[in-house]
């Protein structure tokens, strides 16, 4: 169980790269093809993102050596704000003006660059996590002559 909860950040990580990913397309569906309920679940998918884009931050670590972690915090920084202003801003428009913008090309524009926000952030996690073995010298001589 400790290790569950020395290692939060990495179980929280996933759940704003598929919800907020899945909310843009939902909604781009639902524009397309003029389905409501898929705007519905467009808004769903990007409650959950914005809420796991906000645990994903707060249970980063606050520091590592590693050159591309500055990068990499804010972007999850900014993916995190850029979820939950699309957040507020569509619920402002479906409870107070009764209408989903889900469809807007604005709003879609908005979801669009944070989609991009979390594929970036996504990628310079995976490359702080997943480095790219050096070739060890034997090999090199090998693959040289």
């Amino acid at each position: 169980m400790d290790f569950m909860l020395n290692n939060l950040h990495n179980v929280f990580n996933h759940v704003p790269v598929a919800m907020l990913i899945f909310s843009f397309i939902f909604d781009l569906t639902a524009a397309l093809f003029k389905r409501k309920e898929w705007n519905f679940a467009g808004l769903l998918c990007l409650a959950v993102g914005a809420l796991g884009a906000t645990a994903a931050v707060l249970t980063g670590p606050a520091w590592t050596k590693n050159p591309l972690f500055p990068d990499h915090q804010l972007f999850g920084q900014l993916t995190m704000v850029a979820a939950i202003l699309l957040l507020l801003t569509r619920l402002v428009f479906r409870f107070w003006r009764t209408l989903d913008i889900g469809k807007n090309p604005f709003y879609l524009a908005g979801a669009l660059v944070m989609v991009i926000l979390v594929a970036y952030t996504g990628h310079l996690g995976g490359e702080m996590i997943h480095k790219k073995a050096p070739i060890p010298p034997a090999k090199v001589e090998a693959v040289q002559k």
